[in-house]
């Protein structure tokens, strides 16, 4: 069930935030300094990279930004649609 919840929630964000397709116009090194701070869980670096990242209409980011709300990982877990993250 929970994996139904995550599947669902992280579809919505990228769906509704990434409006479906999205051009990238960001640095990739940016994505890719996100995810290394992540695996050291260094989740304040990830959370702030992948966050600006989502507001300029990354989707990957999107749903790296949607994963680590769904696992609470360096936020607070929340399912929540209403969440400022599902609204980027």
């Amino acid at each position: 069930m929970i994996k139904l919840t995550l599947t669902l929630c992280l579809t919505i964000v990228v769906l509704l935030g990434g409006g479906g397709c999205t051009t990238i116009t960001s640095d990739p090194s940016d994505f890719q300094k996100a995810s290394e701070a992540y695996d050291k869980e260094d989740y304040a670096t990830a959370l702030r990279e992948w966050k600006s990242l989502a507001e300029q209409g990354n989707a990957r980011a999107q749903v790296r930004l949607g994963e680590m709300y769904a696992y609470g990982n360096g936020v607070k877990q929340s399912f929540n649609l209403k969440h400022p993250a599902t609204r980027i």
